[in-house]
């Protein structure tokens, strides 16, 4: 295996990604705010997070798996085979990403209906080439960080950032309404796809190999099964609300905005989990290390801000959300609390050792779990019956991954995990979520 010091060599990659995943989550953020901000009405607020959800259910178990497993398959390739693999990953990206977009074009209502429980959603078409394109895309920056190229992780972050910002928002300001959004959005995917062909056409070699192929197949499957595991969990609570609440867009609109984790959570944890991952699995002890280094560093950082955000929601939630999502304050706080889950990166410990087919199985039972605590709760609590059987459910799975990587490897969750932050700052949180309780 080669040397991943090249890797990681020049400003720290792991910041320019995290950096990176900020930026996209701020403009993320940012295109909430100004939709609750403009003069549409919760309704098609509502269609516009459906169909940004439906594109999500669509791709991210299987771009997910394999982005990760392209982060640890590349390394351990010869000069050539990686840039046959560029190649290689681009096509099967853009060819997967061709037959999603075209079923979303040909039976939008079947697939919008089957996913979300949601019927007579419009802007289909746009979104469906949006798909085709933006989302192949999204292979640019992890080429950039194969490469070891932090400043172009960060000028691209920048730039499509602030590019999806404005693709939604500018035809809002100008009176053109939702539908120009979505137009722009599919343009900026074209725009996107065309960079990545270029990037691809540089580094990449035509060459497919059946061998290199099957060997990236062989460590990404796993992953895309604990991914899909992973997406339909994190699609239960959307579809219970369609469940409960059925052709309901603006309920749906209201739980959408309440089931927000903490601002920039996933990016932070999310780039460490990446980074990590090739580290641990060069070198154990040292990987484990800097994992635990990472995670102590994020305790004293997410936890305090979660705290401040939970205790002060009442005032600024519907400041920054307008009155009209008031009813999404509980729900915020409730979902808060998956910041301590979120800190636990067992699963990222057990995939760089290739102890991955075991994995989804603890997906599965997370699953079933989450789907008997909701039906449990929501007749008694509603929407935040949704919330708590989601964040318990979660917290299920992460500690089971944890034993399991215990028992299996010896590897204690305190080699990774700076544990006694970690319970103090939990305790703190909760303590702050039932402050917050009382006062509402």
């Amino acid at each position: 295996m080669p040397n991943l010091r090249t890797l990681y060599t020049g400003w720290d990659v792991t910041r320019a990604f995290q950096l990176f995943q900020v930026l996209r989550q701020v403009s993320l953020l940012a295109v909430s705010i100004a939709l609750a901000h403009s003069m549409l009405p919760s309704a098609a607020i509502g269609h516009y997070e459906v169909l940004m959800y439906v594109v999500y259910l669509l791709t991210f178990f299987w771009v997910s798996g394999a982005v990760q497993a392209l982060l640890a398959y590349y390394p351990q390739q010869s000069a050539a085979d990686r840039a046959a693999l560029i190649f290689q990953s681009f096509t099967v990206f853009t060819v997967m990403c061709l037959l999603l977009g075209g079923l979303l074009w040909a039976w939008p209502q079947g697939v919008i209906n089957g996913l979300a429980r949601q019927s007579g959603v419009p802007y289909t078409s746009w979104v469906a080439l949006y798909l085709a394109t933006h989302i192949p895309a999204t292979l640019q920056e992890h080429y950039y960080l194969l490469q070891s190229r932090p400043r172009a992780i960060v000028a691209y972050g920048a730039a499509t950032a602030s590019a999806q910002f404005l693709a939604v928002c500018w035809p809002l300001w100008a009176g053109w309404g939702l539908g120009w959004s979505f137009v722009w959005l599919a343009l900026l995917g074209a725009a996107k796809w065309l960079w990545l062909a270029g990037f691809v056409y540089r580094h990449g070699r035509v060459r497919l190999t059946a061998d290199l192929l099957w060997g990236w197949w062989q460590v990404a499957w796993p992953l895309m099964a604990y991914s899909l595991l992973g997406t339909v969990s994190a699609a239960m609570g959307p579809w219970l609300v369609g469940r409960f609440f059925p052709d309901n867009p603006a309920v749906f609109a209201l739980y959408r905005y309440g089931a927000r984790e903490l601002p920039l959570l996933a990016a932070l944890t999310g780039a460490v989990a990446s980074t990590a991952i090739p580290l641990i699995a060069a070198q154990r002890g040292q990987g484990l290390r800097q994992l635990y280094a990472e995670t102590r560093r994020l305790n004293h950082l997410l936890f305090p801000l979660g705290i401040a955000l939970m205790l002060t929601s009442p005032w600024w939630f519907t400041w920054v959300f307008t009155d009209a999502f008031a009813a999404s304050v509980p729900l915020f706080n409730l979902f808060l609390l998956l910041i301590p889950v979120q800190l636990l990166f067992a699963r990222s410990v057990l995939v760089a050792l290739h102890d991955t087919r075991r994995v989804p199985w603890f997906a599965a039972v997370g699953i079933v779990v989450q789907f008997l605590l909701a039906h449990l709760f929501v007749p008694h609590w509603g929407l935040a019956g949704i919330a708590v059987a989601t964040v318990l459910a979660f917290l299920f799975e992460k500690l089971a991954l944890a034993y399991y990587l215990y028992r299996r490897h010896g590897v204690h969750l305190g080699e990774f995990t700076a544990l006694r932050w970690w319970g103090i700052y939990t305790a703190a949180m909760l303590a702050a979520y039932f402050l917050a309780f009382a006062q509402s």
